[in-house]
């Protein structure tokens, strides 16, 4: 029996089919998954079937791309299903340091939780751990192969609790470890250290980013980016320039630098006598060190594997196909870690390379300057569904910026690593050299925060559904000449294009809906007609909930509502002004700007009068009208004193359905002719204080929506209020159970994010 028997289809077929069988699986298995031990027995069985094919001669690649498909749900399943479970505050746990990440921050292995004396459990995963000092305590860090041992506490990674976010957990699981924290001071380090190899990397690494401090001074930190993917001395305001105009991905070591990296080792590997496998094994291994030294990532892991593959065809005389080399690296680094494939990193540089090798196909025959427009060109349309998907906008500017970095990244980066050996050779030489490298780098920052500041150089949509991402990769292969298809593909590609607006489509309905977010204790709502936005409250300065909502949904915010300016209400007011979503104005009570208020919301209120976003001081009796309802002003008046009790109380009725936003009113603040309404949102997140039984029968709500943090050490929300809405026979949500909520006013209807 021959293998062609087995499946009847040329290699890069049979291995894209069993690749995307295995990605399927994997992907369907965020929703649901087989049991491993269900998913061994259907594998086995079509594995079976696919054997008994190939025995008649028939193709048996269905069979076994079910098969994989199986396995790629039942493998990832198994992984999300296993959890290690969070820590109250001063638990004893134990472990010994794998990994360091600084010399205070260690990732923990074999750990246990619990005191002596005793019963303990074991965590499955790494644990990553900040060693916590007292102030002013000199002492040495921890090195791997200790075993750390004290008092302190884990917390569970964030799984997405509002659209827009991304999933932390799964990315923590690709990273190897569950849960993150802190051990409190006086923590004991027992055992002598061990040589690791990931810490001669990182010790390395720590060397040469202080060696381009010393040898490119104020430019060294977009050298460190570009050479090393290091960003943490870069300006945030040059890293937020680069993003917007989309080339801050030259700050991840990925496939330009890899290939970059390969070429100049190519070039000095022949001039050496050595055979063409010695040449093979010598560039694979100085690409994996390389990738060893700069972190690792998804995309130079993919880009390691192409980059092997191409080499390993040369030197067997072999044509080189990128799309098989593309196939076998994802599902190389899948079968290690099955739950990559649904980590934001992995998805938008596989998505990526494939709308590259798909479309940049098409202009590469006519060479030169045209064959790397049509690849930059390639690169923007296939990051398009993605960058939407995990940023809200496209960079109108992409293109001349990416080709301006094609022209100077390997400059910066190649001539940046010749410059760091002459200067340890020669150091006047290296010194000088630096300075002129330093002027290229500094020309390619201020072109990048000057395309960034050009007003309309973003251009801000909502995200697709995720059938639209299969579509769309479907469109670019029939769009492609490296895939033969028959005589209808122009009728396919047309087809396609046009399921993809009547998918994509939907994302503009001008439904009306509230949304209230999940954002921890704290408390951000908004309205929303099609893409007409008015927010109320904006959440806690850690939570950026509403300004991935914002991005996600690609809306426009008409006005932002202040019920009051404690931080939890009013605190990330200063990361929406500071995105590239702008904010018609902001209503707050009258005289709340006179009260005392945190850092965070001076800072805040600051930069909008900086900004001139207009502020409007509301009191009782006012009606605001914005794009999406009329809002009436039922409180505060000049009777009220006191932070809770000025709070702003809104009323809105949308489609038919009366909505009463209370701030964190308290019971002292209630007044006796608040009307009816059928969505209430019930005051200070269901705090004892606040929702008496008289204001409930008053105003008969048919849906309360509670805004709370999970286990909050506040109690809320309490079980008097709880009964109390319930009495009045109100619909119950809360956003520590459903995460986030949404109610369509004009049928009704009530989504939640999350499952109660």
């Amino acid at each position: 029996m021959t293998v062609g028997a087995l499946f009847c289809f040329p290699v890069r077929r049979r291995l894209a089919a069993v690749t995307l069988a295995w990605l399927a699986g994997i992907g369907l298995s965020q929703w649901w998954a087989f049991p491993w031990r269900a998913g061994l027995l259907f594998c086995a069985l079509f594995a079976a079937a696919g054997m008994v094919c190939a025995a008649r001669r028939t193709s048996a690649l269905l069979c076994f791309a079910a098969a994989m498909m199986i396995a790629g749900n039942a493998a990832a399943g198994f992984q999300l299903a296993v959890r290690d479970e969070p820590t109250p505050p001063r638990t004893a746990f134990s472990g010994t340091v794998i990994a360091l990440e600084s010399e205070f921050r260690v990732r923990l292995g074999d750990v246990e939780i619990g005191a002596d004396g005793e019963e303990k459990r074991s965590c499955a995963r790494t644990v990553v751990v900040t060693l916590m000092l007292e102030e002013g305590e000199a002492r040495e860090g921890a090195r791997v192969g200790q075993r750390i041992s004290g008092t302190g506490r884990l917390f569970a990674q964030d799984e997405a609790r509002n659209p827009g976010e991304a999933n932390r957990r799964v990315q923590a699981i690709c990273d190897g470890y569950e849960l993150s924290g802190y051990l409190l001071p006086g923590w004991e380090a027992q055992g002598e250290a061990v040589f690791s190899f990931s810490e001669s990397m990182r010790r390395l690494r720590l060397s040469l980013i202080s060696r381009i401090d010393a040898v490119f001074g104020e430019h060294a930190p977009l050298f460190e980016g570009v050479m090393l993917g290091e960003r943490s001395a870069m300006d945030s305001e040059v890293i937020g320039a680069m993003r917007m105009t989309g080339i801050v991905h030259v700050l991840t070591v990925s496939g330009l630098h890899l290939s970059l990296i390969a070429l100049a080792i190519s070039k000095l590997l022949r001039r050496l006598p050595v055979g063409k496998w010695a040449r093979f094994g010598l560039e694979v291994t100085a690409l994996a060190f390389f990738a060893a030294l700069t972190g690792a990532a998804a995309g130079t892991i993919r880009a390691l594997v192409m980059a092997a593959m191409r080499s390993l065809a040369v030197c067997r005389g072999r044509r080189y196909d990128p799309l098989t080399a593309l196939g076998a690296a994802a599902l190389g680094m899948t079968a290690v870690c099955p739950v990559l494939a649904l980590s934001a990193s992995f998805q938008f540089s596989f998505y990526t390379v494939l709308g590259m090798l798909l479309l940049g196909h098409l202009g590469a025959r006519r060479g030169g300057l045209w064959s790397g427009a049509a690849m930059s060109v390639s690169a923007q349309i296939a990051a398009m569904p993605m960058q939407l998907l995990l940023y809200g906008y496209l960079p109108l500017l992409a293109l001349p910026m990416n080709l301006l970095g094609g022209a100077l990244v390997p400059v910066i980066m190649l001539g940046g690593w010749m410059v760091l050996g002459i200067s340890g050779i020669a150091p006047a030489l290296g010194f000088a050299a630096a300075k002129g490298l330093g002027w290229v780098s500094g020309a390619f920052e201020q072109a990048s925060v000057f395309a960034a500041s050009i007003e309309g150089s973003v251009l801000r949509l909502p995200a697709p559904y995720a059938p639209a991402l299969i579509l769309f990769a479907v469109w670019m292969a029939l769009c492609s000449k490296r895939i033969r298809f028959g005589r209808a593909r122009r009728g396919a590609a047309v087809l396609t294009a046009l399921l993809l607006a009547a998918t994509y489509a939907p994302r503009f309905c001008p439904a009306a809906r509230y949304v209230q977010l999940d954002v921890g204790q704290g408390d951000a709502a908004l309205l929303r007609v099609g893409r007409q936005a008015v927010l109320v409250d904006v959440g806690p300065k850690s939570s950026y909930a509403a300004l991935r909502y914002l991005r996600h949904e690609g809306l426009f915010v008409d006005l932002v509502f202040l019920s009051h300016l404690d931080e939890d209400h009013a605190g990330a007011l200063g990361s929406l002004l500071r995105s590239e979503i702008g904010v018609g104005g902001i209503a707050l009570p009258k005289g709340a700007m006179d009260e005392a208020v945190s850092g965070a919301v001076s800072e805040a209120m600051a930069l909008a009068a900086e900004m001139g976003v207009p502020f409007y001081e509301v009191q009782r009796g006012e009606r605001i009208e914005t794009a999406a309802a009329e809002f009436d002003v039922l409180s505060p008046d000049d009777s009220l004193s006191g932070d809770n009790e000025r709070s702003l109380v809104l009323f809105a009725d949308v489609q038919g359905m009366p909505m009463l936003l209370t701030g964190d009113l308290p019971t002292s603040g209630e007044r006796d002719d608040f009307p009816d309404c059928t969505l209430l949102k019930v005051a200070h997140h269901g705090s004892k204080y606040a929702t008496s039984a008289a204001f409930l029968a008053q105003t008969t709500p048919e849906i309360a929506v509670i805004s709370v943090g999970a286990g909050n050490s506040y109690g809320h929300p309490t079980q008097r209020v709880l009964e109390d809405l319930q009495a009045a026979g109100a619909t119950i949500l809360r956003t520590d159970e459903s995460g986030c909520i949404t109610v369509w006013p004009k049928t009704g209807r009530i989504g939640t994010f999350c499952s109660p």
